[in-house]
Order: structure tokens, then sequence, then C-alpha cells
């Protein structure tokens, strides 16, 4: 039995996941702005972007088990549109959920983890870190910064016997998709891509993986005693991840291209 803590966990994939692991007998904590109806999941209030909360939610966790094993960090959010029209306020937003709540989390549950013999961190990026969308820039740019992280931290806390593992899942039904953020204004210029675009990634995400796939993905991550530093999740998207480092880059960016960016127009 490991003892867990998932951000995020409300909803989603981060709810999948904690749903699985405390089926399989972990202790669960899940951490996540609004409480987290689930009998087996241990819910705690807080937000991914402050980081004296988490501080405080961690410290609270290791007083009561006395261990934290496992930081899964999947607190994310979505933000569609051009980078043209999209707000100062709004990308940074997106970042400070995304990115620096990644940082914060991680920041908090250090100190825990170094006292487990089993420590792992396990954040959640996307497919879209590698391959950048158009018309959700900021989205795929905040997860190439999760890699970027996690690549790092992995050699940081090596010598610590710390494990990480940056987990990219493909399309996954979830209510991210109805909760993607969308500009309000767009310029008259990319004459209505945007819209054709974002039917594209939501029809895609509709007809996605089941989200029990990216918790099953987890489980065996927490389970293993050797973890890689990437994982994808989704046999078709580990083939997209694999062309995207065989294909010289401006090929595998116009391949992107032809399917999001729409560039006729409405």
């Amino acid at each position: 039995m490991k003892v867990i803590v998932i951000t995020g966990a409300s909803s989603g994939i981060g709810l999948s996941i904690a749903q699985h692991l405390s089926q399989k007998g972990h202790s669960v904590y899940g951490i996540s702005r609004s409480k987290i109806h689930e009998k087996n999941v241990k819910s705690i209030q807080a937000d991914v972007t402050d980081y004296n909360q988490l501080k405080e939610a961690y410290q609270g966790i290791f007083e009561i088990e006395g261990r934290i094993d496992v930081l899964i960090n999947n607190a994310g959010m979505g933000i569609s549109g051009t980078i043209e029209d999209t707000s100062s306020e709004d990308a940074a937003y997106i970042f400070n959920v995304n990115f620096m709540g990644v940082f914060n989390s991680t920041k908090a549950a250090l100190p825990y983890l170094r006292e487990s013999d089993y420590g792992k961190v396990l954040n959640i990026s996307s497919v879209a870190a590698r391959l950048s969308i158009p018309f959700q820039a900021f989205y795929s740019s905040s997860k190439a910064a999760v890699n970027s992280f996690s690549e790092a931290l992995a050699n940081e806390v090596a010598p610590l016997k710390i494990q990480v593992c940056s987990i990219m899942p493909g399309d996954i039904r979830t209510g991210f998709t109805k909760n993607r953020k969308k500009n309000e204004i767009e310029s008259p210029e990319y004459n209505g891509r945007v819209d054709l675009s974002v039917a594209v990634m939501e029809k895609d995400e509709r007809n996605g993986m089941d989200p029990e796939s990216a918790a099953k993905v987890v489980n065996r991550l927490v389970r293993k005693r050797r973890i890689p530093l990437y994982k994808t999740v989704g046999f078709k998207y580990k083939v997209i991840v694999l062309l995207a480092k065989l294909l010289p880059a401006k090929l595998a960016n116009h391949i992107v291209g032809s399917i999001y960016a729409f560039k006729k127009g409405k």
C-alpha cells in the first residue's frame, strides 16, 4: 500500500486515477479546489497556484500517514484561440495552473517524498507537448514546459532515490472538452479557422480513450520498480510521438498544420 497524492482529482483523468488507485488498496489523497465526493478518496481542498496551501496540505498528510510515496501532478486547464487574440491575463493564468501548479506541488511534496523509499513524481503532460497544436499554443507550451521540468527534476532528485515520469495522454473523453476556455474575440483575418480547428479537437476528444486508460497506465507506473522518463498513453499516440521524433521538424509541424490549421478558413 502506497500513500498517493493527486492534484486536480475532482473530475476527469484525476478522478479516474484516484478511484482506480484507491480500488487497488492505496491510501489516496485528492487535492482540488472543490470537494471530492468519492468514498475511498480523502479530499483536501487546496489550489495548486497557492504554494502555502499545498505546503500545509502535504504536511497534514505526512503527519497522518508518516510518509508520502507518490505525487501525481494532474491539475490543469486549457484555452483555445489565436496567439494574437489571447489576452496576457489568460496566457499567464494557464501557465500558472499547468506549469506553476506542478512546480508548487512538487516543491511542497519533495521534503516528504525524500523520506520514502519509493518516492515518485508523475506529471500528467500531453502528446500536445510534443506536437504543438495551432490555436492551442498556450496549452501545448505549458505542457512542453512540464516535460522540460520533469527532465531537469529527474536528474536533480535521482541521488535522493526519487523517480520522475512525464505521462503524455492522447485524446481522452472527459469534461476537459466543455471546460476549455475560448477567446471571446477572434480577429476576422483568421477567417473562422479557430472554430474549424476547435471543432476537430473537440470531436477527437469526445471520441477519445476512456479516462480509465490513463488510470491503468498510472497504476502500472506506481507498481513498477523502475519507471521511464516518458510514458505515452494510447497506441496510436505512441506511433505519432515516434514519427514526430523521426520526421524532420518542419514536416512534422506541417502535418499537424494540415489537420488543425485550416489555412483556407470558412
